[in-house]
């Protein structure tokens, strides 16, 4: 049960500054950069990690843009947690080459460094503070208490968001998606992040950044909305959430439930009461003809596998063991969805969505910090079905029930 509070006590770890950090500045021009970075562009990606045959491909690829970030450039990280041996060297070498970061994480109840989780994260507070204590300014780390934008209790600051002011030659760049960037994840997690260079998504998702960087909830309801050409993205909390403002549901509604509707999820986790009308809408886009594959996480409520079962979708293992001691299991941890379908027009439409949001109410989803992305092209839909396929072809598909944290990080992350 989330706790109602007047006021939320912020603790804000600016590392010798109280004052909210400013935005990010836009980087020199091109003719100050290295050759390497002046060569370097970056164009729409897509990535999953893959934990039985492509481990660390995400921080491989943050690793490739943080190295092509040039001086005077601001690194934006917006993580849950951050302990990835291939993304902190080079974070490390960014900040003193004379880059920006700027990064929100999750602080527990208290707002402090996690050292048990997120070492990265208590890494890069220790390097800019020595940065700050020989007049460095320009970055700064949030420890987040419980929530950046919501309520306190048993609230996360759970968003995975990567943005880049200028890596080479490109201009504001933004990474979405369901990574933790840790080397656990690596080691057990499915989960993807698209990559785009939007100017209009960078800017709105820097106003939520800004805002979440005051650690305190805003008047009203949190929920925000931005869009572009082939492009929608919400951020979370929704204090409250509702059937009328859900943004999943409004996304199902929109598409028809009919025959010639494709629908493929992966999902981490699918709780409570917006889970519950997320599920029997889903149900009944497939009585109605409609086609549902759902990779079924270590989360998901059994409620919810029975109305999809009974309703006839299609349902895979989101859970596998793998033999291995250390790592009993690999699990899905993504939180993607894609569809394709034809319109009233006879035009064949296609879309994925990818973020952070858990199908939930709870601390996961609807009540933390969130943000997911949804792209209107063939591309991102083909891109995130070859992705998730690894995972439809897992076997065996017997639903079984596993626990992928370790009892050493669900410790810290409850404490």
């Amino acid at each position: 049960m989330i706790r109602v509070a007047s006021a939320v006590v912020t603790l804000l770890v600016v590392l010798g500054s109280t004052a909210l950090p400013p935005a990010a500045s836009d980087s020199p021009g091109s003719r100050d950069l290295p050759r390497a970075e002046a060569a370097f562009r970056v164009t729409r990606a897509m990535s999953m990690n893959d934990p039985t045959h492509n481990r660390g491909q995400v921080a491989r690829q943050l690793r490739t843009f943080i190295r092509h970030t040039p001086r005077g450039a601001t690194i934006s990280i917006m993580s849950f947690y951050m302990a990835s041996s291939i993304t902190w060297p080079a974070l490390k070498d960014a900040y003193q080459r004379g880059v920006d970061i700027r990064a929100i994480f999750y602080g527990g109840p208290t707002g402090k460094p996690l050292a048990g989780v997120s070492s990265g994260g208590v890494k890069l507070t220790e390097l800019i503070r020595q940065g700050r204590a020989r007049g460095r300014r320009g970055s700064w780390v949030v420890w987040t208490k419980n929530s950046a934008r919501g309520r306190d209790g048993n609230t996360t600051m759970h968003a995975k968001v990567w943005q880049f002011s200028r890596v080479g030659r490109t201009r504001k760049v933004t990474m979405i998606g369901s990574y933790n960037n840790s080397d656990a994840a690596d080691a057990r997690a499915y989960s993807a992040m698209v990559t785009v260079a939007l100017p209009r998504l960078y800017d709105k998702v820097q106003n939520v950044f800004q805002q979440s960087a005051r650690d305190r909830k805003p008047p009203g309801n949190p929920q925000r909305r931005a869009a572009g050409a082939g492009w929608d993205a919400y951020f979370m909390p929704s204090l409250p959430i509702t059937r009328a403002n859900d943004p999943v549901l409004e996304r199902l509604r929109s598409i028809p439930a009919r025959p010639g509707t494709r629908m493929t999820i992966s999902m981490y986790s699918w709780q409570g009461f917006r889970g519950a009308w997320l599920a029997r809408k889903l149900a009944r886009m497939v009585q109605a003809g409609a086609r549902l594959t759902v990779v079924v996480g270590p989360d998901v409520d059994a409620s919810v596998v029975r109305t999809l079962r009974e309703a006839g979708a299609r349902l895979e293992d989101g859970c596998w063991r793998t033999g291995h001691r250390s790592r009993p299991y690999a699990y899905t941890h993504d939180k993607e969805m894609t569809a394709t379908w034809v319109d009233g027009a006879g035009t064949t439409q296609y879309a994925a969505w990818l973020g952070s949001d858990d199908w939930g109410n709870g601390s996961g989803g609807s009540q933390s910090d969130q943000v997911t992305i949804g792209l209107y092209s063939r591309w991102a839909h083909d891109r995130l079905l070859k992705l998730l396929a690894p995972q439809i072809a897992h076997e065996p598909d017997n639903l079984a029930h596993c626990d992928p944290l370790p009892s050493r990080v669900r410790a810290v992350l409850r404490s």
